[in-house]
């Protein structure tokens, strides 16, 4: 039996088997996202204990700067370690892992006394964090059905920015609660030990991936655990000959065929995972956040109470834009969520810039920020859902480690040199720069990012081939396609055709045999394969 899965249930109620695959299957997403309420959380609590720290640290700006920044630049370093550790030991343990080191880390900070200390610990965190980030999202788009994937793979953006509403929350009131600074943030950053702990307890109601299982040949185990997911045999069978076909068509799986691609696929997906990852921190978000009072301080307000007071809208804001993205990523698409969140970031990047050149005030600094964050949360989402849709299992963990990496690095490099470049540029003229670098990020999602809704992960990466993968869902559009060009069609059981489905077809030299029904998913190829 596999470790946190019942056995397979043999015939019996249907209704029952498909109840109890939806419950694993929530299990797994409320879990995984849990480990993002990390990241959410040290970033809103930075607002308030970075203050704090300084008081009570006596830290330089260059000192604040490296404890703001650290973490997510080891982060980044760290995830190619956690995409090759999630290879070899699986993704349910490497979680646990994460977890473990995270609340290391938090315990580390709380305990320090000077820089020094404090820095030891934020690089302890940065670790975990790097390996949640990669695990989190691996484990979750290989576990959740393709017609659900882009909502619950988000649940974990979602999930960190509750992480990052609550550090505020909890900033604010632990602020005015208590009279001194080293209290204060002690407190704030000792609260982030508890959410890993749970993690770790809960990871024993889990099941281990079944892609990750068949490609490192436990198919009895990953069959199992495929049963416990998807009740259908039929459709379970289906899927296993999918993952099958697309591992054995892997030559070797090394971080030299990330990032050194040969297929038409892998630059690509190479192109696309590291365009997103770099794509959704050039704009200064998480900077933002992180000193948020210093913002505030610069648009007029003194007082750090009404500074952390004031952050709490732009957290509800940045969540908002999540709630509202996320449930649209399944019907409406992953392209025109970054489209229409990478261009409103743009424009209220300028009304914030103009909001300091010009003056306007306090009011219009918040209303600026936080459009901003919600708009960022529009389109934030996909740079964490879509490097883990292009790749295939065997590079999968790699792949998305690649893409933290530099997500991270990115991140922490613009946090590290915030308050240099306000110095330098002005307050206005930063956010004029990340206006023009949303800009032309945004030209990138419109010409480059290809759509994934609805396609399983297979057929990503047949898209990204040069393959188009198209929903057939009826009679007339069959027609439609059999009277166009010539094509190749796979043919599945699945939807009613009628006589038309009388055929044999072919599909990269393989015959299948065409019965009356064919399934809603057709694949047209075109171009180069």
């Amino acid at each position: 039996m596999v470790d946190g899965a019942a056995p397979a249930i043999e015939g019996g109620n249907l209704a029952l088997q498909e109840r109890e695959a939806k419950s694993l299957i929530y299990r797994t997403v409320i879990f995984c996202s849990m480990t993002s309420m990390l990241l959410g959380y040290d970033v809103g609590i930075m607002a308030g204990a970075l203050p704090n720290m300084t008081e009570d640290l006596d830290l330089s700006t260059t000192e604040e700067e490296i404890i703001a920044g650290s973490l997510n630049i080891v982060a980044g370093l760290c995830a190619v370690v956690a995409g090759y550790t999630a290879d070899k030991i699986g993704r349910r343990w490497a979680l646990g892992i994460a977890c473990l080191v995270f609340a290391l880390g938090a315990a580390v900070m709380v305990s320090a006394i000077n820089f020094g200390i404090l820095f030891v610990g934020r690089i302890i965190t940065g670790i975990g964090v790097g390996f949640g980030l990669v695990i989190a999202p691996l484990y979750l788009s290989e576990v959740v059905p393709p017609e659900k994937r882009g909502f619950l793979v988000c649940l974990f953006d979602v999930v960190l920015n509750v992480g990052i509403l609550e550090g505020y929350i909890v900033g604010y009131i632990v602020h005015s609660s208590m009279s001194t600074a080293s209290g204060r943030w002690r407190v704030m950053i000792g609260v982030a030990i508890l959410p890993p702990l749970i993690i770790i307890m809960g990871l024993r109601y889990l099941s281990e991936s079944p892609r990750w299982l068949y490609y490192v040949g436990r198919d009895a185990q990953a069959k199992e655990v495929l049963l416990k997911m998807i009740p259908d045999q039929a459709r379970a069978t289906q899927v296993e000959e999918d993952i099958k076909e697309v591992i054995a068509a892997e030559v070797s799986n090394s971080y030299k065929d990330v990032l050194c691609p040969e297929t038409r696929a892998l630059k690509n997906a190479l192109h696309i995972s590291l365009g997103l990852a770099i794509g959704q921190q050039i704009t200064g978000s998480e900077a933002v956040i992180y000193y948020t009072p210093e913002i505030m301080k610069q648009a007029g307000i003194t007082n750090l109470s009404d500074q952390l007071l004031w952050a709490l809208p732009v957290g509800v804001a940045k969540l908002a834009g999540e709630l509202i993205s996320v449930p649209l990523l399944d019907n409406q698409g992953r392209r025109p969520m970054l489209i229409i969140g990478g261009s409103m970031q743009a424009v209220t990047l300028l009304l914030l810039a103009s909001s300091f050149v010009a003056k306007w005030g306090f009011t219009a600094t918040i209303v600026s920020v936080s459009l901003f964050m919600f708009f960022f949360e529009v389109a934030a989402p996909i740079s964490w859902l879509m490097p883990s849709e292009v790749y295939s299992t065997g590079k999968r963990g790699k792949a998305q480690s690649v893409a933290v990496t530099v997500n991270r690095i990115v991140s922490g490099t613009i946090a590290v040199s915030f308050l240099s470049l306000t110095k330098s540029l002005s307050v206005g003229g930063t956010f004029y720069l990340f206006a023009a670098l949303a800009f032309f990020t945004t030209v990138w999602y419109y010409t480059t990012v290809p759509e994934t809704m609805g396609l399983t992960l297979e057929e990503v990466t047949q898209v990204l081939a040069g393959t188009k993968v198209m929903k057939v869902t009826n009679k007339e559009g069959y027609d439609n396609l059999r009277n166009g060009p010539e094509l190749k069609l796979e043919a599945e059981p699945g939807d009613e055709l009628g006589e038309e489905a009388e055929l044999n077809v072919k599909v990269n030299d393989v015959k299948v045999n065409g019965e009356s029904r064919l399934s809603s998913h057709l694949v047209l190829h075109e171009g180069e394969h």
